[in-house]
C-alpha cells in the first residue's frame, strides 16, 4: 500500500522539469565560468593575467548577485525573479556575441552574466517548493540534474570550441538559456494538485 502511495504522491513530471531546469542552469553557470578564461585568451581579448581577472570578476559579481538575491527575494515572486535573471543572461550573452572584438563588451557581459545567474539556483528551489513538497528523495534528484549539467555542458562547450572556435561558447550559452525559458514555461503552465497539508503525528 505504502509503495503505491509513494509512487502516486511522487510528482514525476514536475520533478523531471525541475531536474531539467537545474541541469540547464548549472551547465550555464559552469560552462561560462570554466571557459571564459580560454575564450578571452583565444580571441586575444586579454593576457593570462587579465583573463584570470575576468574569471574572478565573474565569480565576484556572482557572489554579489547572491547577496542581492536575498534582498530581492523578499520583494518579488520567484517566477518574476527567474524571468528577469534569464533576460539579463540573454542580454549579457548577446553583448559578448555582437562585440566579439571588444574586451570592454566581454567585461560588461561577464559582470551581467554573474549577477543575472546568481539567484537562479535558489529561485528554482523556491519555485519548485510552490508546486510540491520537497522531500529528501526529491532533493536527491535535483542534485542528479545539477551534477549532470555540471559535467555535460562544459564538456559540450569544449568539444564544439575545439572544432568551430571560441564563438561556440556563446552559441551554446544562448541555446541553453532559450531551452531554460522553454522548460520554465512548461513548468509554470502545468497544472498541479494543491499541496497536501502536513501530516500530524500523535
Amino acid at each position: 500500500h505504502t509503495n503505491s502511495e509513494n509512487i502516486t504522491s511522487f510528482p514525476v513530471v514536475i520533478v523531471s522539469l525541475t531536474l531539467i531546469l537545474f541541469f540547464l542552469y548549472v551547465g550555464l553557470e559552469l560552462g561560462f565560468g570554466n571557459w571564459i578564461y580560454t575564450y578571452a585568451l583565444t580571441l586575444g581579448l586579454g593576457t593570462t593575467v587579465t583573463a584570470a581577472y575576468l574569471t574572478s570578476a565573474f565569480w565576484g559579481s556572482f557572489t554579489f548577485g547572491r547577496l542581492l538575491a536575498v534582498w530581492v527575494s523578499t520583494r518579488m515572486r520567484p517566477l518574476t525573479i527567474i524571468i528577469m535573471d534569464l533576460i539579463g543572461c540573454v542580454i549579457s550573452t548577446i553583448v559578448i556575441m555582437l562585440w566579439t572584438e571588444s574586451s570592454l563588451a566581454l567585461w560588461i557581459g561577464t559582470f551581467g552574466l554573474g549577477i543575472s545567474m546568481a539567484s537562479i539556483f535558489p529561485t528554482i528551489i523556491m519555485l519548485a517548493g510552490e508546486r510540491m513538497q520537497i522531500t529528501g528523495n526529491i532533493t536527491g534528484w535535483f542534485l542528479v540534474g545539477s551534477g549532470a549539467g555540471s559535467m555535460v555542458l562544459p564538456w559540450l562547450i569544449g568539444q564544439i570550441f575545439a572544432r568551430t572556435g571560441p564563438q561556440a561558447m556563446n552559441t551554446v550559452l544562448l541555446v541553453d538559456i532559450v531551452l531554460t525559458f522553454v522548460a520554465l514555461f512548461v513548468f509554470t503552465t502545468r497544472k498541479t494538485d494543491p499541496l497536501p497539508d502536513p501530516v500530524q503525528t500523535n
